[in-house]
């Protein structure tokens, strides 16, 4: 059984007891509003939209107190390190905290403060980990009856219940009302605190570890999404890269352009893939700082159905959308009408590939902003806007 797997297992199985509890918390009369935990990915992580808020409010707003909570003891440590709060999730502290809290931050769901999230009457907030994107999820893919059904299970216990939503414009709020059932005026458009990273002046050889890429003219990143096709039972990605690093035509277009081919594949990805050509690397989760700092190394990104074009947008860089899958993969698996909207130029072969990499096109990039980006926080601090939001619903809440 795969992690994800068991994830959704864990949560069928435990739902209603972690719902009663979860209620039972919200009667607890001593929550305090400036006490803020975070957590991210399951409480295995330091990383995401959570990270560059938790940073930013330590940072530049000392009234209020912010707790990593994990269930990683390396994360504690390297939090502790920063100078930052940090407890184990069962720990006395971490167990005191939880219960303490009045503001409750994730990006993944409950799980990210604990297996049985002990957060019940503090201000939930969503910032959820890739806002945007084609992937229909959640109640996006329920009709009819079975809808209504979640929908009643939901007003009971939902892992990923929030009070404040995260969107990035007018159409990622609309996208969130219908995910997750929630109101407009619980969603802010604020836009995702990791994304602030992009506007920090930094040196290009800093963001990827043991790599010089001065070496090369330039840095085209491919980040596919993880899948494995229910039709063929093959890992779709580990078959494409396959053919890619096996591609002449391909491996001649990278050194005769000089350009670095990096492949950073998905968390859930489970086979490891050295190639020896220079020019074509697939990357190590040790070598990444962040996505965001990979993201600000690649001078075009290829990628196919993931929500990180929408981040990589806001750098005004070229994006191509390769996918050889695609009628494989919509098979099983459905899109929005973004992806319509936007992914008419992409790329089905090697040859493709390079066509579109050459071509340099910023027109999908263009679109992608258009829609994913409202004007009115464009050139700000997401991370500010988003803690501003916070404390204007919490007042809201008096």
């Amino acid at each position: 059984m795969s992690k994800l797997s068991k994830i959704f297992e864990w949560r069928k199985f435990s739902m209603p007891l972690v719902g009663v509890v979860f209620h039972v918390l919200k009667l607890l009369p001593f929550r305090k509003k400036d006490l803020w935990v975070f957590g991210c990915w399951t409480g295995k992580k330091y990383d995401d939209n959570a990270k560059f808020l938790f940073e930013h409010v330590n940072k530049n707003h000392p009234e209020i107190r912010c707790v990593w909570l994990t269930r990683n003891p390396a994360v504690v440590k390297r939090v502790n390190a920063l100078g930052y709060e940090a407890y184990m999730w069962n720990s006395f502290k971490g167990i005191a905290v939880a219960l303490r809290c009045g503001v409750a931050i994730m990006t993944n769901g409950l799980e990210d403060f604990g297996l049985f999230p002990l957060v019940g009457g503090a201000e939930i907030v969503s910032l959820w980990h890739g806002v945007g994107g084609f992937k229909k999820i959640y109640n996006e893919n329920y009709h009819g009856f079975k809808l209504k059904l979640k929908k009643t299970v939901d007003l009971f216990f939902n892992w990923v219940y929030r009070d404040l939503s995260l969107a990035t414009s007018e159409y990622t709020a609309e996208r969130t009302m219908e995910q997750f059932g929630v109101r407009r005026e619980s969603i802010v458009i604020t836009g995702q605190p990791r994304n602030d990273l992009f506007y920090e002046k930094m040196d290009k050889s800093s963001l990827i570890s043991n790599m010089d890429m001065s070496l090369y003219s330039k840095v085209v990143l491919y980040m596919p999404t993880y899948r494995v096709s229910p039709n063929t039972h093959r890992d779709t990605v580990k078959d494409i890269l396959q053919e890619l690093s096996s591609s002449s035509d391909f491996l001649q277009f990278l050194k005769r352009e000089n350009i670095l081919f990096l492949v950073k594949l998905h968390p859930l990805t489970k086979f490891k893939m050295d190639v020896e050509d220079t020019h074509f690397q697939v990357l190590a989760d040790k070598n990444v700082k962040s996505v965001q700092h990979l993201l600000m190394a690649a001078d075009c990104l290829v990628t196919d159905y993931s929500s990180c074009c929408v981040d990589f947008a806001l750098l005004k860089r070229p994006i191509v959308f390769f996918v050889p899958d695609e009628e494989d993969y919509l098979s099983y698996s459905s899109l929005n009408d973004a992806y319509a909207r936007v992914v008419k130029d992409k790329a089905f072969t090697a040859q493709e590939l390079i066509c579109n990499i050459a071509a340099g096109s910023q027109k999908v990039t263009d679109q992608l902003n258009d829609l994913f980006e409202d004007r009115s926080i464009t050139g700000t601090c997401y991370s500010e806007n988003m803690y501003q939001a916070i404390c204007g619903w919490c007042k809201g809440k008096k």
